[in-house]
């Protein structure tokens, strides 16, 4: 009787690692894009950010992103995340997420609207200064300070 040869999970989706982080990227750059056009039409006054056609946007890109991202979790080495860079980049995502979705769901002043927004998109570049970097410091890393 022949054995057959065991393969992981881990070492079968590894293969598929490009196409996932591609998706991620996307997901990742529609998500911010997202946040940032209907924060501005709602700053501008406008009623079409909280539609249930762009809460439907927004939440299947959001999914997407964390859905991915999740794939990703699972098939990385765990040497990849030594530094604490992936906790320091959920920490400014939770505060992303807090700040965008605070602004949507809640009748704001405009200057108060304008501070959440400017909020969330400061969290946003922060991730994605420490992702790029794959280190806690972000973009002074990419920066060389």
């Amino acid at each position: 009787m022949r054995s057959r040869p065991v393969f992981s999970q881990r070492a079968i989706m590894i293969e598929f690692y490009p196409q996932i982080h591609s998706v991620h990227i996307w997901a990742i750059t529609m998500s911010g894009l997202c946040m940032a056009i209907r924060g501005l039409g709602l700053i501008c006054g406008m009623h079409w950010p909280c539609s249930v056609l762009a809460w439907s946007i927004g939440l299947a890109i959001d999914g997407t992103v964390l859905t991915v991202a999740a794939m990703l979790f699972s098939i990385l080495p765990a040497a990849l995340f030594a530094n604490h860079w992936l906790w320091v980049k959920l920490i400014f995502v939770v505060i992303y997420f807090a700040a965008g979705y605070w602004l949507l769901l809640s009748e704001q002043t405009r200057m108060r609207q304008v501070l959440l927004l400017a909020t969330a998109m400061a969290a946003y570049a922060l991730a994605y200064g420490v992702a790029r970097a794959h280190d806690p410091s972000g973009w002074l890393t990419i920066w060389g300070i």
